[in-house]
């Protein structure tokens, strides 16, 4: 067996509507192989992880998977299962996934959520490698897998704040992405995204951050406001230090002026000795240090977020108690054994490190590591109580005074944090400022969540959606405007009328992303294909960003889903058979199965706009994961005397659609008619259906999003095709001839261009064409059928990207067909793009009409300017197009 690659689809995705990640691999010599010829393997696997005998399978009870076992499954789906096993062992608990035929034999594709990206393809590797020992009779060390999977876990997972934030938005629908590896996270998109890293919000202030790092100037901004605050001096060397001694109080405390988790603190200093020792110590973290009188009582962190008083904590110094037996040093390592503790800042608490802080606290006791404390004996480990140096919490919010509440909300009004970590020593926060006696000692920007998250009790505050709810007082307002279009033709006219149309509708900055590039408003910032997820998220990600039209092509939703998790609007121009043969796709099931992925995430009470033409299209409409969404469905037709449409718009369907000449939207409950078709320049005096049918999913969609009607019928008739839908059904007249320009790849394409083409019988049709070699050679033979159907001459050429086929490969094909089944067609084969179009614009003729479907638009468009074409909107037709118009229509 061979691991072909691993990739993570972090959107919904067609699979499943969470991330998932999927190894493909090829099985090779086990390709044909079932289970039960392999009763060593089911063995082996029964006797090393037991626990699989819970997994439920096709049968859907306990044991379903040990009965698949037995009657006999494939090596893929046995390696799904085992990476499933792994995560639950784990704690990951994954129970989703599949395995899947991805093209060929012995290739598949194993599809398994995750919770945590790097743990779980660590359970996929560990599958292979233990089914792999299995079938060659070698050892297998399950603890070994589990405890490489472990590691991967703990190297990459969101610490225990981070997490608190990611869970917190999940919890309230709030999209939420992780930037990097380390805790930086994006919620929402566009205009509404925001940034958090912890307890640092992009609104957090700079000069606020910078001031809190200072504790010597924090100290003074609040003592000028009546804050207490310790008294204290600033010194950096030891010969400061008998000097700074004569005006402070035993004991002392000495801490690095922009210090941070406690890092170089030394508390309850008693002598100028013992102040120089401490300094020595401290100046690993810093050059200039706070000496200060160190007042007694407890010690406390409260928590303050756009400026309320959130949560508190009462912090405790870490300590041992004794048992009679065990030295310090062995109490010590006990505690870590506790599993809510780990290295800094990974876990709930920290593990205690033993230091020369540590060792010299201990003496100050009169105690070593070595000593025994007596049974029940408490022994303080550090002065320090901050949680990354060891210490505990317990949440002291509700018993907080309402005096002391007041003062920490003017502490982080006046250095200015929107969220904010205040450090107090009193002796009972339940009592007024001068009963407690209280002093803020520090304030501390990001500060740490962990202290109010680790108590799994009632008290336990939820400071994490806090944070959240400051960020979004309500979870719409992190999101934008998203329409997403997929079909097989027609989707980069869609998405760009539907830009204009919001660009007028008043949205300031409208992204865009198709097979032609990426957009914002009538900038092209990306060129290339653009469909899909990786470009979505460069305009769901970008700040100016208020409404996102995004175009999804079969290979972006297949290979890498979505990059939203909910649109307002989906759209499906068509679903036709195309591509088959590619990327395991068989049938037209496959293709409805990938484009369905874009109705299944319409959001509740958005728009679903579906072609009702297309018997595919209709079928979405019973689709028990789009129904069960609730989203509204519009339905558009240029054959609204179809019996199924019909019999839906009887339902009370909204739906838009052409009636005779007219374009008619019935939307809640009001029938309108909103104008002539032909009056809209790129439906070709409206005898171009197919950019009837592009023009009625747009105002659908549009709608949708809310925009008027009046606003998209100005837009369609204002609409210029040759320079606003560049590649699309461009017309221009050269010389005495007719030149259409558009991109034509599949048969279904061909043959809409065609049926326009017959309404001027009196022409001679030419066309250059080359067709994509990663299609089966049947659809390229029925691509080829189609042009046979509408054209007199064939100028045969290749694509400059082969896709996998040799030079010359298709045109040798095509003509072959043309040579056997059409002898009256004339063929030419120039393989070259520009040589071909440039023959077929020398030899234009009067009367003539040359279709040319291109590959590379800019080479043709360079190669169209030396014959000075001139671009138009029509077409010389003899006859006015022929429109049955009702006696008596709903609309009158």
């Amino acid at each position: 067996m061979h691991v072909i690659g691993l990739k993570t689809l972090n959107g919904p995705n067609v699979y499943h509507h969470h991330p998932v990640i999927i190894m493909r691999i090829d099985l090779q010599d086990w390709t044909d192989v079932p289970s039960d010829e392999l009763p060593e393997l089911v063995a082996g696997l029964k006797r090393e992880l037991p626990g699989m005998a819970d997994h439920h399978c096709s049968p859907g009870v306990p044991g379903g998977f040990y009965e698949r076992l037995e009657k006999g499954t494939y090596l893929a789906h046995i390696l799904e299962h085992v990476a499933l096993e792994f995560s639950i062992l784990t704690g990951m608990d994954v129970t989703y996934g599949k395995s899947r035929y991805a093209g060929r034999p012995g290739l598949y594709d194993i599809v398994t959520r995750f919770t945590n990206e790097t743990g779980m393809k660590e359970c996929l590797k560990q599958s292979l490698l233990t089914i792999s020992n299995l079938l060659k009779n070698q050892p297998v060390d399950i603890g070994n897998s589990i405890s490489k999977i472990k590691a991967a876990i703990k190297k990459s997972e969101l610490g225990p704040s981070a997490k608190a934030l990611y869970q917190a938005a999940k919890k309230r629908n709030i999209p939420i992405t992780r930037i990097g590896t380390e805790s930086l996270l994006q919620l929402g998109y566009g205009k509404n995204s925001r940034r958090v890293q912890s307890a640092i919000s992009d609104s957090t202030s700079l000069i606020a951050a910078d001031l809190v790092q200072d504790k010597s100037l924090t100290k003074s901004v609040l003592k000028k406001a009546m804050i207490p605050v310790p008294h204290g001096v600033v010194i950096t060397e030891e010969g400061e230090i008998a000097e700074a001694m004569k005006s402070l109080t035993l004991p002392l405390a000495l801490k690095p002026i922009d210090g941070h988790h406690g890092e170089g603190v030394n508390l309850n200093l008693q002598n100028e000795n013992e102040v120089r020792l401490a300094l020595q110590q401290a100046s690993q973290y810093s050059s200039t240090f706070v000496l200060e009188e160190m007042h007694l009582g407890r010690d406390y962190r409260v928590l303050v977020i756009d400026g309320k008083f959130t949560a508190a904590a009462e912090r405790v110094p870490p300590f041992v108690i004794g048992d009679g037996t065990k030295t310090i040093d062995q109490l010590i390592a006990d505690l870590n054994t506790d599993p809510l503790r780990g290295d800094g800042h990974e876990a709930f608490l920290t593990k205690i490190v033993v230091d020369e802080i540590l060792m010299q606290h201990l003496a100050k006791q009169g105690l070593s590591l070595r000593s025994v404390p007596l049974p029940e004996e408490r022994i303080t480990l550090r002065a320090n109580a901050n949680l990354s140096s060891g210490g505990i919490a317990k949440d002291v919010t509700f018993i907080t005074s309402e005096e002391i509440k007041d003062m920490c909300e003017r502490v982080a009004r006046i250095v200015g944090l929107d969220i904010c970590g205040i450090d107090l020593i009193a002796k009972d926060v339940t009592k007024s400022i001068k009963e407690s006696q209280v002093v803020v000692i520090e304030v501390n920007a990001g500060p740490g969540l962990r202290m109010h998250l680790q108590q799994k009790t009632p008290e336990n505050q939820d400071v994490g959606s806090k944070i959240i709810d400051m960020l979004y007082k309500n979870p719409e307002q992190a999101r934008i405007p998203i329409a997403s279009v997929t079909g097989t033709n027609g989707k980069t006219t869609v998405v760009r009328l539907l830009q204009k149309i919001m660009m007028a509708s008043g949205k300031a900055n409208v992204g865009m992303t198709s097979t032609e590039g990426i957009w914002i408003n009538d900038k092209k910032i990306f060129a290339g294909d653009c469909s899909g997820p990786a470009s979505a998220e460069v305009v769901l990600h970008d700040p100016a960003i208020d409404c996102a039209i995004l175009e999804c092509a079969r290979g972006g939703l297949l290979r890498g889903g979505l990059a939203y998790d909910w649109s307002d609007v989906g759209i499906i121009t068509n679903i036709s058979a195309d591509h088959i043969g590619q990327d395991g796709i068989e049938t037209i099931d496959d293709l409805y199965w990938i484009k369905s992925l874009i109705a299944e995430r319409v959001k509740k009470g958005g728009t679903l706009v579906i072609n009702a033409d297309d018997e595919n299209c209709l079928r979405l409409i019973d689709n028990n994961r789009v129904k069960k969404h609730e989203c509204k469905i519009m339905l558009f037709s240029t054959n609204p005397d179809g019996e199924k449409f019909t019999e839906l718009l009887d339902k009370g369907y909204n739906a838009c659609w052409l009636e005779g000449r007219h374009i008619i939207m019935s939307f809640n409950g009001r029938v309108r008619n909103l104008g002539s078709v032909e009056d809209i320049p790129m439906t070709v005096s409206g005898r171009a259906e197919f950019q009837v049918a592009n023009v009625l999913a747009a105002l659908a969609g549009a709608v949708g999003l809310g925009a008027s009607p009046e606003t998209v019928m100005d837009v369609l008739l204002d609409f210029n095709p040759t320079l606003e839908n560049q590649g699309r059904m461009n017309l221009y007249k050269v010389n005495q001839g007719y030149v259409i320009l558009d991109y034509g790849h599949n048969a279904e394409a061909i043959n809409n261009l065609g049926k326009l083409l017959q309404s001027l019988p009196n022409f001679k049709k030419t066309v250059v064409m080359g067709l994509p070699g990663d299609r089966s050679t049947d659809l390229l033979l029925q691509s080829a059928e189609k042009i046979a159907q509408y054209y007199d001459k064939v100028i045969l050429r290749d694509d400059e990207d082969l896709r996998g086929r040799k030079p010359g490969e298709v045109p040798a094909l095509l003509a072959d067909l043309y040579a056997k089944k059409y002898p009256g067609i004339t063929v030419e084969e120039i393989l070259n793009e520009d040589a071909a179009v440039m023959q077929a614009l020398t030899e234009l003729q009067g009367q003539e009409i040359c279709v040319i479907m291109y590959e590379n638009h800019q080479m043709v468009m360079r190669a169209m300017r030396e014959f000075d074409p001139v671009p138009v909107s029509v077409l010389p037709f003899k006859e006015t197009p022929t429109f049955q118009q009702p006696e008596q229509a709903a609309w009158q």
